[in-house]
């Protein structure tokens, strides 16, 4: 069964990621940002979307403010809730974050609203990745539904430890593809 399939790899994929050393976590958290910083969609992008790095998952915290100190346009997700999904909130700075119930650093409010359509980078969180575009996330749906409303000409990554990235990815239609996976 699909999703029997999907919790044995998230289970797995987390495993893996909270066994990562802080000091091999910082050198990999490092690698994949100067990737990302010499990624010509990054470079070249207008208004970039990311999440916002949480426990173990890739950081995305120096991006954010590399980005921000750049001149770049940042948004980042607000959850609405699980029916409704999240929304990109347009941000000046990191200070503009603040924890939700889950612990999990975002916007206080819904100002600065971004119309998905205008986002040309989006940088997406997940478990496990194939070579194929498949991406397992954490299993709300959120990402799948806010990435259906991005522009066709949006570039869609992931940022993962190379360890994260597995042969298949068990997907289902609705499901969202990403473009890219940057590793470290």
């Amino acid at each position: 069964m699909l999703s029997e399939e999907k919790k044995s790899l998230r289970k797995k994929a987390k495993g893996l990621r909270s066994q990562l050393s802080a000091d091999k976590r910082a050198s990999y958290n490092q690698s994949i940002f100067d990737k990302v910083l010499g990624f010509d969609s990054f470079i070249e992008a207008q208004l970039i979307f990311t999440y916002v790095s949480y426990k173990d998952e890739v950081d995305t915290i120096a991006l954010i403010n590399y980005a921000i100190n750049h001149k770049k346009r940042i948004a980042v997700p607000k959850i609405i809730s699980l029916e409704e999904g999240m929304v990109a909130i347009e941000i000046k700075s990191i200070e503009e974050l603040k924890e939700n119930s889950l612990g999990i650093l975002e916007p206080v409010d819904f100002k600065n609203q971004i119309n998905p359509s205008e986002i040309d980078f989006s940088i997406v969180p997940g478990l496990a990745f194939d070579r194929k575009g498949g991406r397992l996330g954490y299993g709300g749906g959120f990402y799948d539904r806010f990435l259906s409303n991005l522009s066709a000409n949006a570039n869609i990554v992931a940022l993962a430890y190379d360890f994260q990235i597995v042969d298949t990815v068990p997907c289902e239609q609705h499901d969202i593809k990403i473009r890219e996976v940057i590793t470290n």
